[in-house]
């Protein structure tokens, strides 16, 4: 019919390709129109945020000591302080990510210190519990907040003090002297300020002499400084782990010294020796301590561990008939 009017036919190579273009454009006009109108609605998917990292770069080499075994056993505490194992890393891979999470601070206490708690990466430690462990020690009574005169709060942001738990060599590298006190307060403003009639505790006074003689200044340390200069307190991991030879087998009473002196070097205060009696916190509690001394990691060791609340007002009773 088409052949007797001259009428031809395309091959059927063409008639095919056509037929499949139109398809494929009918597909996708389709699927367009059908999602526009929700893809124009719909916001931006939010993506989780990385934890803050920071990294430290000696620019000298440190000269480390070896170190012993750790051979113990593990226990509850040491579990509660973040401590997973025996074995360490000498060496970190000299960045640090710090704990997430922030805390707010409690209105009826005392002045606020914010403190972030980050671990080496390449470190092995449970990060959560090292910082709970380390806020809960900080807010202890027989701490330097005592009577509810200061209370430490947590941040993943900017903080007035910075602990950090290290491999040996971090440490190391990371602070040429850890016993130089600061010089100079926080780095933030106090917040909230205390009631007008609060009455500050008074520091106790170390039991010796001060032991610090003329240093270097941060500014001219061979290293990249974490130091109490800089609101940076910078704990080895082995010593987190074995503990100190003044406190034996007392693993949680050597932490605690480690922390709350390394906290008043933040403070201003300088190292002293004991020579007798019940060490005062700012004593040097590490090897060669005296016999006739005693170990005290606690500025306030009289102190109940949780201030005694408020007395409850006697119950009224009803006049007997």
């Amino acid at each position: 019919m088409f052949a007797g009017r001259g009428i031809s036919l395309p091959g059927i190579a063409v008639t095919a390709a056509v037929v499949a273009a139109a398809f494929g454009l009918g597909l996708l006009a389709g699927w367009v129109t059908d999602g526009l109108p929700e893809r124009l609605r719909a916001e931006p998917t939010p993506t989780a945020s990385p934890s803050p990292t920071f990294a430290f770069s000696p620019t000298v080499e440190p000269s480390v000591p070896p170190r012993e075994p750790i051979t113990r056993d593990l226990t509850a505490d040491d579990r509660a302080a973040g401590v997973v194992s025996t074995d360490y890393a000498f060496r970190g891979d000299g960045t640090f990510t710090v704990v997430p999470g922030t805390d707010q601070p409690d209105a009826d206490k005392g002045d606020v210190r914010w403190v972030s708690v980050a671990v080496e990466d390449g470190v092995s430690a449970d990060d959560g519990a090292f910082r709970a462990y380390v806020l809960e020690v900080l807010n202890d009574n027989r701490a330097w907040g005592t009577d509810g005169t200061l209370q430490y709060v947590a941040t993943d942001g900017v903080a007035d003090y910075r602990v950090l738990l290290a491999s040996p060599y971090t440490t190391a590298a990371a602070c040429a002297d850890p016993h130089v006190a600061a010089q100079v307060g926080p780095v933030t403003n106090t917040s909230p300020t205390p009631a007008p009639d609060a009455e500050p505790a008074v520091a106790p006074q170390a039991s010796g002499e001060s032991v610090n003689g003329p240093t270097e200044s941060p500014a001219d340390s061979p290293y990249d400084n974490l130091c109490s200069e800089d609101g940076v307190i910078v704990l080895s991991i082995y010593d987190w782990t074995a503990g100190l030879p003044a406190y034996e087998d007392d693993y949680s009473g050597a932490r605690n010294y480690m922390l709350l002196h390394r906290v008043g070097h933040l403070m201003g205060r300088e190292d002293s020796e004991c020579t007798s009696g019940r060490a005062a916190v700012m004593d040097l509690q590490r090897d060669g301590f005296p016999e006739e001394c005693e170990v005290n990691p606690w500025p306030y060791p009289d102190a109940p561990a949780v201030p005694p609340g408020p007395t409850p007002s006697p119950t009224p009773t009803e006049a007997a008939p």
